[in-house]
């Protein structure tokens, strides 16, 4: 073959070599990528599944759906009964204060009629003393007596008046043990029920949450699985690599031909033949054109559909079920707790100061008795000294009305101090009970709020995990994304080596028709060698070219193994 030939053709397998390295180099980058976009994938639904168990195993502790509802259920039984059973015992101690009351009602009036007895024994035994001033000499031992009697009456009245004092001071205690009471009865009542509408609200709410992120997660998983065909569309379009490289082996192979043989040939008759190869080659380079476009298209299509699915995948990822930024409790239980627990603390105080203002009065009622058993002992010094003094005659009906006003006081002493000490005792008992079981209770009380605390606690806790799952849960990992990106960006390459194709094919066209320009001759190649490469040549464009036209493509690597038949010049 002559140097033009060869150089020719040496010039032309140069630029294909460069072009076979190009296109293997960006195939088999995308080859490559392939086991990083399958693994991210599959790990996309290892850790959806992951996520899922955690929050059920979180949320269950372990255990299944029913077992777990039932031990909220027993948790709420248990946590609140040892609460329903305080609320009894502070309903009781309150009907009890209201008796007592009642009964300290009925003391007023006594006190009243001490305080009008007590008066008229003062009023009696000033006219005592009058008359026996005027008995002159003999008067005076009874003037004596008189005079006692009177300073009794007034110290009776005084402590009338004490008690009277402490009675309405202790009514006031007991009014506002009362109110104290109730107010604790109202904040108890709000705690109990906040308490259980709030577990019961949240747990119901914790249920549901569950149930839907876990199947947000499951629906994000099956969704960002989807794009597995488009990742199989991807790797469809990689193998046409090889299509292209025996293509472009096929064109060498006959360039090398051309440029290896030593043979001489006619120069008119070479010029037919170099002719006729860059033409068939320039239609095989159209060919590889054509199929490195449609491999083009395909990738951009596929890559197209794996970025939709990953947006939406994340448009949905922005949307979680639960959202929610509150514990799931819906109340303040450390508010309520310390309201419920300081109106209880204010009772039981309240109750510690009724009991000592019973005491108070009681020791007060002590006080009147002595003065009564005064009172009957200078009412008989009084019969005494009338009897023995005729002429403390006249005052013998004072000294009548004096022993009547003594037993009468003394019957409503009686009848106050039956009543104190009655008063006394229940309230008493009732106030130490309320205050025992208070301070026996207390541990439970306490502990009780701790375990309703907890429970609001892991409440909360359940709700952060869940909205950790959703913000933490990611549909594609790092090396996904990375890898679809660096496929796009190589896929972007194709485009530059479909421009080289379109290149060298329009420079191998022109190349031909330059030759055939060259070549005014109207004759045909005679060497039967030169004839045979073209043969050869023809059958495999054409069976290319066929393949193409009638849709093919599937059975190119069948028809490429046929062609290395054709390709052995």
């Amino acid at each position: 073959m002559g140097a033009y030939a060869n150089a020719s053709a040496s010039q032309l397998i140069q630029r294909i070599d460069a072009i076979e390295r190009e296109t293997e180099a960006m195939y088999l980058e995308l080859a490559a990528l392939f086991p990083a976009i399958k693994q991210g994938v599959d790990e996309s639904a290892r850790n959806a599944e992951t996520a899922i168990k955690s929050i059920m195993t979180g949320y269950r502790s372990g255990a299944s759906a029913e077992a777990a509802k039932r031990r909220k259920a027993e948790f709420l039984e248990d946590a609140l009964r040892f609460f329903e059973s305080a609320s009894k015992v502070e309903t009781a101690f309150l009907s009890g204060i209201e008796t007592n009351i009642e009964s300290l009602g009925r003391l007023d009036d006594i006190i009243d009629r001490i305080r009008a007895d007590s008066e008229e024994m003062e009023i009696v035994s000033l006219n005592a003393m009058t008359v026996a001033f005027k008995s002159g000499a003999a008067g005076r031992a009874f003037s004596v007596i008189t005079d006692e009697l009177k300073k009794l009456a007034g110290r009776t009245i005084q402590h009338a008046d004490d008690l009277s004092r402490a009675g309405a001071m202790l009514m006031t205690e007991l009014a506002t043990l009362r109110v104290t009471l109730g107010e604790l009865a109202q904040k108890q009542e709000a705690f109990f029920a906040a308490v259980r509408d709030a577990l019961e609200s949240g747990f119901e709410s914790l249920d549901q949450d569950v149930l839907e992120v876990a199947g947000w997660l499951r629906s994000l998983a099956r969704d960002a699985q989807t794009v597995r065909e488009p990742v199989a569309g991807v790797m469809q379009g990689v193998q046409v690599q090889d299509i292209i490289r025996q293509s472009l082996d096929h064109v060498r192979l006959a360039l090398d031909a051309v440029a290896g043989s030593e043979d001489k040939y006619d120069a008119a008759e070479e010029r037919m033949f170099l002719a006729e190869i860059t033409r068939l080659s320039s239609e095989l380079v159209g060919d590889i054109q054509a199929k490195a476009a449609a491999s083009y298209d395909k990738l951009q299509d596929e890559l197209a559909s794996i970025l939709g699915i990953m947006e939406r995948v994340e448009d949905k990822r922005a949307q979680p079920p639960s959202g929610a930024e509150d514990d799931g409790s819906g109340m303040d239980f450390d508010a309520l707790a310390a309201a419920y627990l300081d109106a209880k603390a204010s009772a039981s105080n309240y109750a510690g100061s009724v009991v000592a203002g019973v005491n108070k009065l009681g020791e007060r009622f002590k006080a009147v008795d002595a003065i009564l058993s005064r009172f009957r002992n200078i009412v008989t010094a009084s019969r005494i000294e009338t009897a023995r003094n005729k002429a403390l005659a006249i005052v013998s009906n004072t000294v009548l009305g004096m022993m009547e006003l003594t037993e009468r006081l003394a019957q409503d002493i009686a009848a106050a101090g039956g009543i104190t000490r009655g008063f006394s005792k229940g309230l008493a008992h009732g106030v130490a009970e309320y205050l025992s079981t208070s301070d026996a209770g207390k541990a439970m009380m306490k502990d009780g709020i701790e375990r309703l605390r907890q429970e609001f606690t892991r409440l909360g806790e359940s709700k952060r995990q869940l909205r950790d799952a959703e913000s933490s849960f990611r549909p594609f990992t790092d090396d996904f994304v990375t890898a679809v990106t660096t496929a796009s960006e190589t896929a972007g390459r194709i485009n530059e080596l479909i421009e080289d194709l379109s290149a060298m094919k329009g420079e191998l066209a022109d190349r031909s028709a330059s030759l055939s320009d060259e070549d005014q001759s109207t004759g045909s190649i005679r060497d039967q060698r030169l004839k045979d490469i073209i043969d050869r040549f023809t059958i495999f464009t054409h069976k290319e070219t066929a393949s193409r036209l009638a849709g093919m493509e599937s059975d190119l690597d069948a028809q490429a193994a046929e062609s290395g038949d054709v390709t052995l010049f």
